[in-house]
């Protein structure tokens, strides 16, 4: 009981009850979006384009949301805020109850944003399944530009898998021919026939019957286009499908973080700041970790919208 009438239970129920109508709006946007761009987008960029946005959208206004209410419920996040040498006399320590109300909003954020992404995730043309993808790294120069010239990328950890994505750089040809190349795993040919590049960042998805793979070797067997194997340009696919609810939830999960960035940054400078500048940082912080990129939840999201695992 205590704890629900302290600054955790405060800030909890505050965020439920202010971020639940700007979390709805937006969960509807986002639903109507997808509903109305997906006749027009034919190709698979364009789609998953659309699917990172639609997912985003509510899950920002969330944690957008869920931190500014928390930040304004409990005076200490401002300098100079009514009621803040009251809160500190009560809660006493160092971060004078600041802590528990971050807490408070992020199982807030998490009440929200768990069943806001499971069933985003299955109105907005998400895979039903989610398979692991794992990024290779060759072990020596990872430049083929040369018959017979051949590259050893070893996984992590032996994999079941049944596809493997190719998509390296190409350089200027210095002939007419497309260059082939042969792909292998430790238990022999991945295909029938060497697959062939002749353009820049040209995807080519290699499907085969299910086997366990711990190691690849790409050998290029003729062909006149240099090709730079360089990081995300070989992507092994795991064979499990695993459930997409899952994937949606450890989505919700990492969008807290956000949250936790956001009113820690509000916190150190709230001791020296007053509101508008506490709420423009928690605003400014929660926008560059969702849309510029910086942080894991940008990529977090595209990851999701392409059905590859998170964990």
């Amino acid at each position: 009981m205590k704890l629900w009438r302290g600054p955790f239970g405060v800030s909890l129920r505050a965020c439920l009850r202010g971020a639940a109508a700007p979390t709805a709006l937006a969960a509807c946007a986002a639903v109507l979006g997808a509903r109305l761009g997906a006749p027009v987008l034919t190709a698979d960029e364009d789609a998953t384009a659309a699917v990172t946005l639609w997912l985003t959208l509510p899950l920002l206004v969330t944690a957008l949301a869920c931190s500014l209410i928390a930040a304004r419920t409990w005076p200490t996040f401002a300098a100079q805020r009514d009621g803040a040498d009251t809160i500190r006399r009560i809660a006493r320590g160092p971060l004078g109850g600041r802590g528990a109300v971050a807490l408070g909003a992020i199982v807030a954020q998490l009440a929200l944003c768990i069943p806001l992404s499971i069933g985003l995730t299955a109105t907005v043309g998400v895979p039903s399944t989610a398979r692991r993808h794992v990024e290779l790294t060759p072990d020596g120069p990872a430049v083929l530009d040369r018959r017979g010239a051949a590259l050893t990328l070893a996984l992590p950890a032996p994999l079941v898998a049944d596809a493997v994505w190719l998509r390296p750089r190409a350089a200027l040809p210095t002939g007419p021919d497309a260059t082939a190349v042969r792909v292998e795993s430790d238990s022999g040919a991945l295909s029938s026939a060497p697959v062939e590049f002749l353009e820049s960042l040209e995807l080519v998805q290699l499907a085969f019957s299910p086997r366990p793979l711990a190691k690849m070797t790409l050998t290029q067997i003729s062909g006149h286009v240099p090709l730079l194997f360089d990081a995300g340009s070989v992507v092994v696919v795991g064979a499990d499908a695993l459930p997409r609810w899952a994937n949606s939830a450890m989505l919700a999960l990492l969008s807290s973080a956000t949250t936790l960035v956001a009113l820690l940054l509000a916190g150190l400078l709230g001791r020296i700041s007053g509101w508008p500048t506490v709420a423009a940082t928690i605003a400014t912080t929660q926008f560059v970790q969702w849309v510029t990129g910086l942080g894991p939840v940008g990529d977090a999201v595209l990851a999701v919208a392409r059905g590859q695992w998170l964990l």
